[in-house]
């Protein structure tokens, strides 16, 4: 069946490569910048980005491309140029935009477009795991082979970026080493999507009345009846197993304890994550959109819990108490490698090996136990650079066009 879908594709690659073809003999508009993100959502560094270039450099055209036609709508009502990326004017604007900002591929804008484009690699994570061409094992690794069907059926992956958004020099290494490019192209400028974990929560408000859905506000109104708020982030299985299935979480009676508590529990999964059960039943959980962004909600929350993801790293920006729920972490570990000895990271944090622990956790924490400073994250996120991170960007971006 695989095989099948494979074939089925080839054609539709071939003429999609006349497209790039094209776009090598296509002029770009210096003045026209393009952003989209993962799934087409609205979310992450390119959004970010995104809002203060149209805040404050009206000499650009910045346009949002997304896939989804509900992402294209929002914006437009919020007053944003935004095409669906297989329209004419979004096929149009991807031909003839110099600079491309992206959060993971540049298929999030157009894999078959972007030909001398300058390309921005805005990234999505701090990595703990190993990401893109350092995997070597595990169920992703053909794809970057670096075989002649693994360049023709994943031709986002080696797509290579001109620049990669960092945030610090050890991260900078990482991401040399995982996307194949030069130090220098590696901008150690922080992550745009953190700045607003330093806003005042006044002014987090202000973002989420004028950039976020309406139910991000009620949701935020309506945290304030709880005494704790936790949010759950586990991140992605490449394998696509159910692993809240295998966490033995029992949801039913975690809602319990968060109700006999006062305690609320958000449940943000990953993009590509589904959870194929109703929680309209368990009053004190929610489960957040997983195409949504969580980062305006989070200074709202007083607690992370999450296994593998580099969520780990933003949120310590917060100075907040995380606890580790690690119920798989041998066999995570065996098909997926880390970058650090994943207990050493997590020794300074609070560890739920099984659900008995997080419950025991989540009852009887004392938050103001909470364990010392962990010393490896000043070598993965410098904590001063999110708010200067989108003025860093748009300056070399410019300077580079003579803008």
């Amino acid at each position: 069946m695989l095989i099948m879908k494979k074939l089925i594709k080839i054609p539709f690659y071939l003429v999609l490569r006349v497209l790039l073809f094209v776009s090598y003999i296509i002029p770009k508009n210096k003045n026209i910048w393009l952003f989209g993100s993962f799934g087409g959502s609205f979310n992450d560094n390119a959004k970010y980005l995104f809002l203060r270039v149209n805040k404050y450099n009206p000499e650009i055209k910045a346009i949002w491309i997304s896939n989804d036609k509900n992402t294209v709508k929002f914006l437009n009502q919020k007053r944003y140029e935004s095409y669906y990326k297989w329209s004419l004017k979004g096929i149009y604007f991807s031909l003839i935009g110099k600079v491309y900002f992206y959060n993971a591929y540049v298929s999030d804008i157009n894999t078959w477009t972007h030909a001398n484009a300058i390309k921005v690699n805005l990234w999505h994570g701090t990595p703990m795991k190993r990401i893109e061409f350092d995997i070597s094992k595990g169920t992703i690794s053909h794809i970057f082979d670096k075989s002649f069907k693994s360049r023709f059926f994943f031709p986002s992956q080696y797509t290579k970026a001109d620049y990669i958004l960092s945030t610090s020099k050890r991260v900078s290494e990482i991401f040399s080493s995982a996307f194949r490019l030069d130090m220098n192209q590696c901008l150690e400028f922080g992550y745009p999507r953190n700045g607003i974990l330093t806003y005042q929560k006044d002014e987090v408000i202000d973002f989420i009345k004028k950039y976020e859905p309406s139910n991000s506000l009620r949701l935020i109104n309506n945290l304030k009846n709880y005494e704790k708020t936790y949010v759950y982030m586990p991140t992605w299985r490449d394998d696509g197993s159910d692993f809240i299935k295998e966490s033995k979480i029992d949801f039913k009676f975690l809602n319990k304890v968060l109700v006999d508590n006062n305690f609320c529990l958000i449940l943000k999964l990953h993009n590509n994550s589904e959870l194929p059960m109703n929680f309209d039943s368990f009053e004190n959980i929610v489960l957040f959109d997983n195409k949504a962004d969580i980062y305006p909600i989070l200074p709202f929350t007083h607690t992370l819990i999450t296994d593998y993801s580099s969520i780990y790293f933003d949120y310590k920006l917060m100075d907040k108490e995380v606890v580790f729920f690690c119920f798989d972490k041998d066999e995570y570990i065996k098909n997926r490698e880390m970058y650090f000895d994943y207990d050493e990271i997590i020794k300074y944090e609070l560890v739920a090996k099984s659900f008995e622990d997080l419950v025991e956790i989540i009852i009887n924490t004392d938050t103001k136990k909470i364990k010392k400073e962990n010393r490896f994250i000043s070598q993965m996120i410098n904590q001063s650079k999110p708010l200067n991170s989108n003025i860093e960007l748009v300056k070399l971006i410019k300077n580079k066009l003579d803008l």
